[in-house]
């Protein structure tokens, strides 16, 4: 890792340099909306993130692909109130590192909640934007339900498959039943200024996103997996180096 965030479950902003900017350096539009969205409704998040951890094995799925072992380091962006810690770190170990990156600071104060009161030592929690990684280097990396809120997913995956061994990422995808995608439909119009889906067929813009994140496995990973959950309406993309 290049860079050294707070362990412990202390949490500081970062950027790749280390100049202290943090994410709120020059923040665009879209990271603010992100942000607020997210502030405002981190504790529902979380409530609603731990309810349905399990449902159609998609969290535990994403956690096996990355064919993590003891004492390596992952890496979450877009890691939310730490829905996904607990099994990261069961995955690395006591010998290994989880460090969990998010915009949202109301998101960032539920998982540092979880962190302190499971007093893990050997789990970060930083205050970045996943588009400009914090860290250089990993052994995973580890992102559910977050590439549908870029504009450009092919560059920021492309940029984290160059510090990371694996990359697995969790995406909504418009591919399984009519009533499953009708209500996807409906989520991203509840959502839409999240997504910025100023577009009269959402389920394109999802679909067009996906797409665009799986490419950037397909051009930057030897090794691929690809797994659909829950109707076909998501999908675990895992790559790998070799």
């Amino acid at each position: 890792m290049a860079e050294d965030p707070a362990g412990g479950g202390r949490r500081r902003a970062v950027t790749r340099t280390g100049d202290g900017g943090g994410p709120r350096s020059g923040d665009s539009s879209r990271l603010r909306r992100v942000r607020r969205s997210y502030d405002a409704w981190a504790r529902v998040y979380d409530w609603f993130a731990r309810a349905t951890a399990s449902v159609g094995g998609v969290r535990a799925a994403c956690v096996e692909s990355l064919g993590l072992a003891p004492g390596d380091t992952v890496v979450e962006f877009g890691c939310g109130p730490g829905v996904n810690l607990p099994a990261l770190r069961e995955a690395v170990g006591p010998t290994g590192r989880v460090v969990g990156v998010d915009v949202s600071t109301g998101m960032l104060d539920r998982a540092e909640g979880l962190v302190e009161r499971r007093g893990w030592e050997n789990v970060s929690l930083v205050e970045a934007d996943a588009e400009r990684p914090p860290v250089a280097a990993a052994d995973g990396v580890l992102t559910t339900f977050v590439t549908s809120l870029f504009p450009d997913p092919y560059a920021v995956v492309r940029r984290w498959c160059a510090l990371a061994d694996a990359v697995v990422v969790a995406a909504f995808a418009p591919e399984g039943s009519r009533p499953a995608n009708a209500a996807l439909r409906a989520f991203v119009r509840l959502n839409g200024r999240l997504f910025d889906a100023r577009t009269s067929d959402p389920l394109a813009l999802l679909a067009g996103r996906t797409a665009a994140a799986r490419r950037a496995l397909d051009d930057a990973t030897a090794v691929r997996e690809r797994q659909r959950h829950l109707f076909g309406t998501i999908v675990v993309e895992a790559g790998r180096r070799s």
